[in-house]
């Protein structure tokens, strides 16, 4: 899928560092994944890697130019209801990137039978929640303190889920 100045395409082995990069780069920012900054960058390209090649997960990544600049990994692609999970580079927010992966997400599910697909987000991440909404989320339920933190708090996470109405029943 081409947009202006960006594609989004499947991702593969090839990209495993860049999506690293970007993974380490958000997670600098501090407020909107999980992963906290530092972390071991050798080991995660490691463990992204062999999870690729045994089919653990799929994803796409949204290329501009020739620089990744989004990503998103479906895991646990044998549950009826796998969960993903979404990086976009801060520069290319509000550009439609985070809407063609969803939709790339979507279509995969739908193609492969699955029931649902799931994600989590804070519940402070206005931005990313209207983008869920808009693609057909709706809030599942509230982790309290589900998200540990290295200076000991612990943060709430939404769990979201979104129907894939035309896919047959497990």
């Amino acid at each position: 899928m081409t947009r202006t100045g960006w594609t989004v395409r499947p991702k593969g082995e090839r990209d495993v560092d860049a999506v690293v990069g970007l993974l380490a780069e958000i997670a600098r920012e501090g407020r909107w994944i999980a992963t906290e900054w530092p972390f071991d960058v050798n080991a995660r390209a490691r463990s992204m890697r062999d999870a690729l090649l045994r089919r653990w997960c799929v994803g796409w990544v949204a290329v501009d130019d020739r620089d990744v600049v989004a990503d998103l990994t479906i895991f646990d692609v044998d549950a009826p209801e796998p969960e993903l999970g979404m990086l976009v580079a801060a520069p290319q927010r509000r550009r439609g990137i985070g809407r063609a992966l969803l939709e790339e997400a979507i279509a995969w599910a739908r193609a492969n039978g699955k029931t649902a697909l799931t994600l989590r987000v804070f519940p402070d991440n206005d931005a990313a929640r209207t983008l869920y909404f808009a693609a057909g989320f709706v809030d599942k339920t509230v982790l309290r303190a589900a998200i540990a933190r290295r200076d000991g708090d612990a943060l709430d996470a939404i769990v979201m889920r979104r129907a894939v109405t035309d896919a047959p029943p497990p």
